[in-house]
């Protein structure tokens, strides 16, 4: 894991997150960063609101980057012979990369929970399905740069995943209204509550994807990503 010092440059960039949210007018709701991006016309608006939704999630990215790929360079075939199977201890990574993630959303709620309005809110049970699935999609996409990790490059995975990223949130409004199917395709606006249904600002009332079929879909996605990351693992030589 990487040190102490990216640690706290991401909660940097959270607490530069919430300054720009208020600062480019962005608040919607108590937890702006549960919104994403908007589908609108307007493309300077929404430039504001992806360079504000992107901001700690790149950086998040960029602490997670070489996170696996570099732990599988540092043990010996010796230390999985004595310690671990390969299968347990990929898990154990994962679950790891879960927890601090965790802690980045925690930090980022907090802050948000302290600065914004309290009369901006979701309805609980929109505000607990929003903070699961944005929590889900970040996982996934995380999972998804550990193993492309696994074949090539660190810098390349992370510059890859948000590419991808980034295009997913640009195209998504010209591709739902050519095709709601492939919408599906494009994972980082499942964790958007202006995108699966369940924003409750009326400005921005389109959304692109259906959330339960959103969540199935990552957990689905979740499950083959550790599934071939072990597989991975148990076919690399390590010696």
């Amino acid at each position: 894991m990487k040190s102490k010092k990216f640690f706290l440059f991401v909660l940097l960039t959270i607490i530069i997150q919430v300054v720009f949210t208020s600062k480019f007018n962005l608040i919607n709701t108590q937890f702006p960063f549960l919104d994403g991006v908007p589908i609108t016309s307007a493309f300077q608006l929404e430039y504001k609101y992806l360079l504000n939704w992107y901001l700690p999630i790149v950086s998040i990215s960029f602490y997670f980057s070489g996170y696996l790929s570099k732990l599988v360079e540092a043990q010996s075939i010796v230390f999985f012979i004595r310690n671990y199977s390969k299968s347990q201890w990929i898990i154990k990574q994962f679950l790891s990369m879960v927890l601090f993630l965790f802690t980045f959303i925690v930090f980022q709620s907090l802050l948000f929970a302290l600065t914004t309005p309290d009369n901006l809110v979701f309805s609980f049970g929109n505000l607990s399905k929003s903070f699961l699935i944005y929590f889900l999609t970040l996982v996934t996409l995380f999972s998804m740069q550990q193993l492309l990790e696994l074949y090539i490059k660190p810098e390349i995975a992370h510059l890859t995943i948000n590419i991808y990223i980034v295009l997913s949130v640009l195209f998504a409004g010209e591709i739902y209204q050519n095709s709601t199917f492939f919408s599906y395709f494009l994972l980082p606006n499942y964790g958007m509550s202006f995108k699966n249904g369940l924003s409750q600002v009326p400005e921005f009332k389109i959304y692109s994807v259906n959330y339960f079929n959103a969540m199935i879909i990552l957990v689905v996605i979740e499950l083959i990503v550790i599934g071939l990351s072990v597989r991975r693992i148990k076919n690399m030589d390590l010696m």
